[in-house]
């Protein structure tokens, strides 16, 4: 439960960031509380590429914003997506939650025989990114709303019953194209603002 907290936590401060380079940061503080979520789900290798695949992205979009003052301030964008979200979570969790007869157990620490946790940061975060991509002006935050989906379609992928290092690998390319894809356009955005 602490983890799926920080997850929370860590998407509402990379959502509500004005710089660029904290919204990277707080991004990474997704990935790294996702990871926590999926140890016992995961091995060693896999909980390691994935982690690798965010690190790599929030260091392009980190050197992308060149420094400390260029970013989007979200204004009434943060609360539209955070109400959408905490709205989508919970009917999503409450209609298409895997199919279980036993009840609902969850611990403040440990683990998560269930996969509950996972499932509700995961749709926390397509929730989240959805509405930040759909209200996004410019590509920082429609970068930051494609990373925090790909980061929840982790989180699910962990749950299924089947070899994951393929599926990993692909993910963490995916979170990098993205970044690469992102720092493009925010690079030749600042040019036109600048020029």
């Amino acid at each position: 439960m602490i983890p799926l907290g920080i997850v929370a936590l860590a998407t509402l401060a990379a959502n509500g960031s004005r710089q660029l380079r904290y919204s990277a940061v707080a991004l990474l503080g997704v990935s790294l509380a996702a990871n926590v979520l999926g140890v016992g789900q995961l091995s060693a290798p896999q909980v390691a590429l994935e982690g690798c695949g965010a690190l790599v992205a929030c260091g392009i979009l980190y050197v992308a914003a060149r420094d400390n003052a260029f970013g989007e301030d979200p204004g009434w964008r943060l609360w539209l997506a955070t109400i959408f979200a905490a709205v989508a979570t919970a009917a999503i969790f409450a209609s298409l939650r895997t199919a279980t007869t036993e009840s609902i157990a969850v611990s403040l620490v440990g683990d998560d025989p269930g996969g509950v946790t996972a499932q509700v940061a995961a749709f926390w975060l397509l929730a989240s990114g959805l509405a930040i991509l759909v209200t996004a002006r410019s590509a920082v935050r429609g970068s930051l709303g494609a990373l925090l989906m790909v980061t929840g379609v982790e989180l699910l992928v962990r749950l299924v019953a089947a070899p994951q290092l393929a599926l990993s690998v692909l993910l963490a390319w995916l979170e990098v194209v993205i970044a690469l894809t992102g720092a493009f356009l925010i690079v030749n955005e600042r040019a036109v603002r600048e020029a």
